[in-house]
């Protein structure tokens, strides 16, 4: 049944559920992190769509059960593989930015001037690294799985998700999304602010550093050994 209380009650829900899904300190929010305290500020934009873009997508295939494919496949430890291997590659590269002693002034500056290929690269990067997070799948799923009974208790009858309350409920996951990170980037530029160039460089050498440990984690623990 459609009614504008369902409809403004999933809104509700998704900004709930998307807020949650941002919110953990996993690889794509210390991504984020890096990106920013590199000085990237406008590559950051794209970057944090694309990832938003890639976890909607995980909603939609866990709330439309599409989700009952992957079981008893690999498909979901290739994920974990290459996503590891991914957030590793990133991490060495950050690392790697983080000791390179040329100037970056001029990265400071937030000009117009970017050409459309780096916009599309820093999206799909940004889709990649969230799309082969398998942690964020499973998040999807459980949530999918516990809505009925949410649902159920809060309308007092059985709501099924069809494909229009679904795109309503990824409605609310975006705007829960945009307002992490939003909060997060404020957070980002409060810290920017306060710290040295000295402190800021430590800080990305231990973000990249944890990066490297937390491919390593998703790559063998999450992809490997479940091949």
């Amino acid at each position: 049944m459609f009614t504008l209380v369902v409809a403004v009650s999933l809104i509700v829900f998704g900004i709930l559920f998307g807020f949650i899904s941002s919110t953990p300190l996993g690889p794509i929010n210390l991504l984020v992190a890096n990106h920013y305290l590199s000085h990237k500020k406008l590559a950051i934009v794209p970057f944090i769509f694309g990832i938003i873009l890639a976890d909607l997508l995980l909603a939609f295939v866990a709330f439309m059960g599409f989700q009952s494919l992957l079981e008893g496949s690999k498909i979901t430890a290739w994920v974990g593989a290459i996503g590891g291997v991914l957030v590793i590659v990133f991490g060495v590269l950050g690392i790697v930015a983080a000791f390179n002693k040329k100037d970056t002034s001029k990265e400071n500056e937030v000009t117009l001037a970017v050409s459309a290929k780096k916009i599309s690269g820093d999206f799909f990067k940004g889709m990649a690294l969230c799309g082969l997070n398998p942690g964020l799948l499973v998040y999807w799923v459980a949530i999918a799985s516990l809505q009925q009974g949410m649902f159920e208790d809060l309308f007092e009858e059985h709501i099924t998700l069809g494909p229009l309350l679904v795109i309503i409920l990824l409605i609310g996951i975006t705007l829960g999304e945009i307002l992490w990170f939003v909060f997060f980037i404020k957070i980002l530029k409060y810290g920017a602010k306060k710290f040295s160039d000295k402190i800021l460089f430590y800080l990305r050498t231990v973000i990249s550093g944890i990066l490297i440990l937390l491919g390593s984690y998703l790559m063998i623990f999450e992809g490997i050994l479940k091949l």
